[in-house]
């Protein structure tokens, strides 16, 4: 099968639309990174290893 996309491209935005335009036979990893500075609290759910874990996502100066 061959990539319809060059080897260790970086893509921006919405992901998906673009996994839509991608072959899948193709892939290996896809790494999704959050947004970032949504201006929300995040929290770890109660029951799960992590519990009691949390963020606030705000950037300020």
């Amino acid at each position: 099968m061959t990539a319809n996309w060059s080897n260790r491209t970086i893509w921006t935005g919405d992901n998906l639309p673009i996994k839509r335009g991608m072959k899948s036979e193709s892939i290996n990893l896809i790494c999704l990174d959050p947004p970032f500075n949504s201006k929300a609290n995040y929290a770890a759910p109660i029951g799960n290893e992590t519990a009691g874990a949390e963020f606030k996502d705000i950037w300020t100066l």
